[in-house]
């Protein structure tokens, strides 16, 4: 039902309406605006708000004008001079207006203040109660030319505008103002503040950013919705409000077409600006979405730094081997032997990328964990050690080294050599089959009699690199000694880009040491570890007899999976 709101006063006085190029005359607003109304507008109910005044004076040519048009309903109030009247007035006419209805509003008579507090409770009744506002008038008494009705449904319309640029500047979030747009006329801008509304609250900074600069280069789009669709007061002022909100989040010249993500390139300006947008996140206690684009602006700033910003966003093998620098500095800084390896700066770089990754990965798992998120001191402290790091040290981006260990011209080669050396022999190969450069360092996993044949193993299939001796005492029941091996071998993995690790030949003893340096490598998360095993079809006594024979290699781990961290 289509209801139409109104305010009687006292002592009515005949006067000429206008409304639309058309005029009426009556002593009471509401019966011009039925009279100037387009049939489809009218009510088929009015309510009228009293004081007894107007209940004695104005009712009753109320009634009279209405009889046999629509239904007239009588609500009455005081005269709104106290807290109790004001409460109560409000309270009456939201229990009067309500269910599935459109209203209309009608504020000409009446007491002043009544005008107001009819405006709250239309506010209210469609702000929480979504009853639709066809329209507000307001009758602008002129006793020497008609008085005309002006449309106040653009005042009503504001507030939700306030409140929508409110949710933009707290939250981020686009989709009131989206909202707003589509109750309008249909316009492009809509969807353009959904995307910007889905890259903020997922913490998307690219898209982000592009979103951003695309809304602000439609301003006029904008303000010609505002203006002439909604004619919304104050246009000027709330495109200002949305243009400095999202300043700062703007890629300046983003690419256009298919592919233009992969064109945006890194640098220390949109390291900065992606910044400014995990602050922005972390002041809207938007906790998911600001530690988990730290996390990715943390692989970035790394990324930079090593000279790998032309493929940026690449996992294999950019963010891959970026990440793996982090975790190896997470891993070294935790082990008391090694720590020693790393500078102050990157035992704290470290030691904030393993709170990161712990505390990003509890919220994006939604906290299906034992461990309690919300309102929990511990997770609290660790947040807070995070963003201080973050906010003191890493979003200014330092210049201290990366580099973890020393270079030994390639990967690393773990391998057990036994009786046969053709093992070792075979390893060394098996390397540049499986896609990584000759290693710069062999780890060879021996005893003292295997020992012996590691130079020339080495000699044979051209190796010229370093070679250490991991030698066991006991190759066959000396179990104890894998572990102080693994620790030595730890050391030498520091800052490995790619390790081998060959885990078939020698002794079992020997291929479960190979196996636990595997281990170790992933723990200081080498950026690639790939095992494998080396198969000799031969007789026995063939390869005694001819040792130096290319066994054929099984690879247990396929390249993409070589991610230790």
């Amino acid at each position: 039902m289509h209801v139409l709101l109104t305010v009687l006063g006292k002592e009515p006085k005949l006067a000429r309406y206008s409304l639309g190029g058309r005029e009426a005359e009556a002593q009471l607003a509401p019966v011009a605006l039925l009279d100037l109304l387009p049939e489809d507008e009218h009510p088929g109910r009015v309510v009228a708000v009293c004081t007894p005044e107007a209940k004695r004076e104005s009712w009753p040519l109320l009634e009279r004008s209405l009889s046999g048009r629509c239904l007239a309903e009588r609500i009455d109030v005081a005269g709104g001079e106290t807290r109790e009247d004001i409460d109560a007035y409000l309270a009456k006419v939201a229990d009067a207006v309500s269910g599935n209805v459109d209203l209309t509003v009608d504020v000409t008579h009446g007491f002043r203040h009544f005008s107001f507090l009819t405006y709250i409770a239309v506010l209210y009744l469609s702000a929480l109660r979504g009853i639709g506002v066809r329209g507000a008038w307001y009758g602008l008494l002129d006793r020497e030319r008609p008085s005309p009705f002006l449309d106040l449904r653009p005042l009503l319309s504001l507030p939700d505008w306030i409140h929508a640029l409110r949710v933009l500047r707290e939250t981020g979030s686009a989709m009131p103002m989206a909202e707003l747009l589509r109750d309008g006329p249909r316009s492009p801008f809509t969807r353009d503040l959904e995307n910007l509304s889905e890259a903020y609250l997922s913490g998307l900074p690219v898209e982000l950013g592009r979103q951003a600069h695309v809304v602000r280069e439609k301003r006029k789009a904008l303000k010609k919705a505002l203006t002439r669709d909604h004619r919304l007061p104050l246009s000027r002022e709330l495109l200002d409000l949305v243009d400095r909100t999202l300043a700062g989040f703007a890629l300046n010249d983003p690419p256009s077409g298919n592919g233009w993500k992969g064109q945006v390139r890194l640098s220390e300006g949109e390291l900065e600006r992606q910044a400014r947008i995990i602050d922005d996140l972390l002041d809207r206690r938007n906790r998911a979405a600001a530690l988990g684009l730290m996390n990715e602006w943390t692989v970035s700033w790394v990324a930079l730094r090593r000279g790998w910003e032309g493929k940026w966003l690449d996992f294999d093998p950019v963010r891959r081997r970026a990440a793996g620098i982090l975790g190896a500095m997470e891993a070294v800084g935790k082990d008391k032997c090694l720590r020693n390896r790393l500078t102050e700066d990157q035992c704290a770089l470290g030691e904030f990328w393993g709170k990161l990754r712990q505390l990003r990965n509890a919220y994006h798992h939604h906290g299906m964990r034992p461990q309690p998120l919300a309102g929990e001191k511990t997770t609290q402290r660790t947040f807070d050690d995070i963003c201080g790091y973050w906010r003191e040290t890493l979003c200014r981006r330092p210049q201290f080294s990366l580099s973890l260990g020393e270079s030994h011209g390639g990967g690393i080669l773990i391998s057990p050599i036994g009786n046969r050396p053709g093992v070792l022999y075979s390893a060394l190969h098996a390397c540049r089959e499986g896609g990584g450069k000759p290693p710069g360092l062999c780890l060879a996993i021996c005893s003292r009699e295997s020992e012996e044949g590691i130079t020339e193993a080495a000699g044979k299939a051209g190796y010229t690199g370093a070679v250490e001796r991991l030698r066991f005492a006991d190759p066959h029941g000396g179990l104890r000694e894998i572990e102080p091996l693994t620790k030595t071998a730890r050391g030498l993995l520091i800052g490995a880009e790619e390790v081998f690790v060959n885990v078939t030949g020698g002794t079992t003893l020997m291929g479960l040491a190979a196996d636990a340096m595997a281990s170790a490598a992933r723990d200081l998360a080498c950026p690639a570890m790939r095992r494998f095993g080396l198969v000799d079809r031969r007789p026995p006594a063939e390869q005694d007899a001819q040792p130096y024979r290319i066994g054929e290699p099984f690879w247990l781990d396929r390249g993409e999976a070589g991610d230790a961290n």
